[in-house]
This record gives C-alpha cells, sequence and structure tokens, in this order.
C-alpha cells in the first residue's frame, strides 16, 4: 500500500513538475525579438496615428486598461478609443521606448514591461503638455506563431515622487 501510494505521489509530483520546468525555460531568442517587435509596431503605429495597424497588436477578445483606468475589451473597442484620442489630444503625439523587458510564463505567453516616453500630448486647453512616462505592461500570447496582446495596463510613472527607472 505504500509502495503505490508513493508511486502516486511521485508521478503527480513529476506530472505537475515537467510542464512548470519546460514551460519557465522559453529562451528562444526569436520569440524574445517577436515579442519586442510588437512593442515597436504598436510604437510605430502610435506615430503614424494609424489606429488599424495599432490595434493589430491585439487579440480580438484583448483587455486593455489605460493610464486613467479606462477600460477598452476586444481588438474594436481598443481601435476605437485609440481612434478618437488620436483625433484630440494624441494627435501630435510620439511615443518613445526608453527602455523593455521580457519575461516568458511558458514558451507561448510573455510578458512585457517598457518604459515609454510621450510627447506631444495636449492639455485641455490645446497647449503641448510636458513630455510623460509610462510603464505599459503587455501580457501576449503566441498562436499560430504570431504573437498577440491579450492584456494591456498602462501606467503614468509620477516623476515627481518615483524615479522613471525601478531600484533593483
Amino acid at each position: 500500500m505504500v509502495r503505490y501510494l508513493f508511486g502516486f505521489i511521485l508521478s503527480c509530483v513529476l506530472s505537475a513538475g515537467f510542464p512548470l520546468i519546460s514551460a519557465a525555460a522559453s529562451t528562444d531568442t526569436g520569440d524574445k525579438a517577436a515579442v519586442i517587435d510588437v512593442l515597436n509596431h504598436f510604437v510605430d503605429a502610435w506615430n503614424r496615428h494609424d489606429m488599424n495597424a495599432l490595434a493589430s497588436v491585439f487579440s480580438e477578445d484583448a483587455d486593455f486598461v489605460n493610464v486613467i483606468g479606462q477600460r477598452w475589451i476586444g481588438r474594436k473597442a481598443i481601435k476605437e478609443a485609440h481612434a478618437a484620442n488620436h483625433e484630440t489630444i494624441f494627435k501630435q503625439s510620439q511615443l518613445t521606448v526608453e527602455e523593455s523587458s521580457v519575461s516568458f510564463l511558458t514558451p507561448r505567453i510573455a510578458v512585457l514591461r517598457a518604459i515609454t516616453k510621450l510627447s506631444g500630448e495636449l492639455d485641455r486647453a490645446g497647449h503641448t503638455a510636458p513630455p510623460r512616462f509610462s510603464l505599459p505592461t503587455f501580457v501576449m500570447k503566441k498562436s499560430d506563431r504570431k504573437w498577440l496582446v491579450v492584456i494591456a495596463q498602462n501606467t503614468d510613472i509620477n516623476t515627481d515622487i518615483s524615479p522613471i527607472k525601478p531600484s533593483k
């Protein structure tokens, strides 16, 4: 009885452990480059104010929360919200990536974080606001050899109380 119980426990541990070990071990530099390319595509689309291209980095059912807590679910809603803002406050804006990092949760799920700088945003009076920094987080899934953003969260960095780069 003890022998069977030990065998059962060992089999459970091994079957649970192997997927975790292989999932966390994604070091494919091609995948890392592909994930960063999604961010670059997003930034390029932003700077060209091409909301079709911007929306193309998101899955059909993506979930996006912006810097002020507005939430849009679905590629269409994300595109429409960004399009409305790019006709007004972001119509002259330019986005740059200061730095980025990628972590793989599994070989098909990645988390990308970046520090971005937004310049040229217009305030309510139509004046150019000072540049601001934010920390977008993209949870991405690989399907059919293509990486798409499934969850996005963008957070402003208040440079008056916090450094732009995190402490290590």
